[in-house]
């Protein structure tokens, strides 16, 4: 429910929205990386390789239907493998580094090997425990999520589906799938709008995030910064250091370390006097990063109205 007392958010609450979008994210990865025990970019490739397997019938709606009613799961040879040059692609990330990381995937039976060399996702992983608990957690911390952003002012604009009371008892896995769209879109608009591999994307959100989680949980703060020209000043941004970032992430220090020194060097962040990193509000005034703003605010509008056509209802 909305709070009273809160401040009253403006019509453009669209930074801020990035802002809540960051967060979810990243508590969104750490759900899925402590399921399947691995870090973030691995977390990734899997969530990318598992879409894939069933693009095609997302895609037809006839093969969708069919395979995609309440409590079903298409059958494993409807499942197209995918190549390791194709998630490296998709990715941004070079091949060498996808095949190490879906090796690990392998090694553990996330995946099995299929045809023309391809990897695919075996449906019996879903029955594992820790993958069922996971998808109990990410569907409430959605539902969190989604009343937040009713109450700065981004709600559906669709109602439900018709058949959607019907799928309601199945709306946790279907809430898992919508997701990991929106958390794949979100790594594509770090990729390609900032035009940085996998690792530099999620290096950076993670310190915009660390920067201003205070001002996000500041709900006067939150106010006052939300439209996408409301930018913080430097003067509010905490600095973040490659540790924490590295813990927060379940990466090597040494990669954190590069990557972060790659981001330096393209001039996205800057040492504060702690030697911590920060990205400082002149990058967040660039027209391409207000654009990347807008374009997410796109993708999140896109995202609750999947959720509400899922039959997800705010109380």
């Amino acid at each position: 429910m909305s709070d009273p007392d809160a401040p009253t958010f403006p019509p453009d609450v669209r930074r801020h929205v990035v802002r809540l979008a960051g967060d979810f994210f990243l508590n969104g990865a750490q759900i899925i990386t402590t399921a399947i025990d691995t870090d973030l970019v691995t977390g990734m490739i899997f969530l990318a390789i598992v879409r894939a397997n069933v693009r095609h019938l997302l895609e037809e709606p006839g093969l969708s239907l069919a395979y995609f009613q309440p409590g079903s799961l298409p059958p494993e040879t409807f499942r197209r493998p995918v190549s390791v040059y194709a998630i490296a692609r998709e990715l941004h990330l070079p091949y060498e580094t996808a095949r190490r990381h879906i090796g690990k995937l392998l090694n553990t039976g996330l995946l099995d090997r299929g045809g023309d060399g391809g990897v695919v996702f075996p449906a019996a992983v879903n029955e594992r425990p820790e993958v069922r608990q996971a998808v109990v957690t990410n569907f409430h911390a959605t539902v969190r999520y989604a009343q937040t952003l009713a109450d700065v002012g981004l709600k559906a604009t669709c109602g439900p589906a018709p058949d959607a009371e019907a799928r309601a008892a199945y709306m946790p896995r279907e809430v898992v799938r919508l997701s990991s769209d929106y958390f794949l879109n979100t790594v594509d608009l770090l990729t390609t709008n900032l035009n940085l591999d996998l690792v530099e994307g999620l290096m950076f959100l993670a310190i915009v995030r660390a920067n201003t989680l205070h001002v996000t949980l500041d709900a006067a703060l939150a106010a006052t910064f939300s439209g996408v020209d409301e930018i913080p000043p430097d003067g509010l941004r905490r600095s973040v250091s490659v540790y924490a970032l590295a813990r927060d992430l379940r990466l090597p220090y040494e990669t954190a370390r590069r990557h972060g020194g790659k981001l330096l060097e393209l001039g996205f962040c800057e040492r504060a006097d702690d030697r911590g990193l920060v990205v400082p509000s002149h990058v967040h005034a660039r027209a391409d990063f207000k654009a990347g703003v807008e374009d997410y605010g796109r993708i999140t509008q896109a995202f609750v109205n999947s959720l509400s056509l899922a039959g997800l209802v705010l109380t």
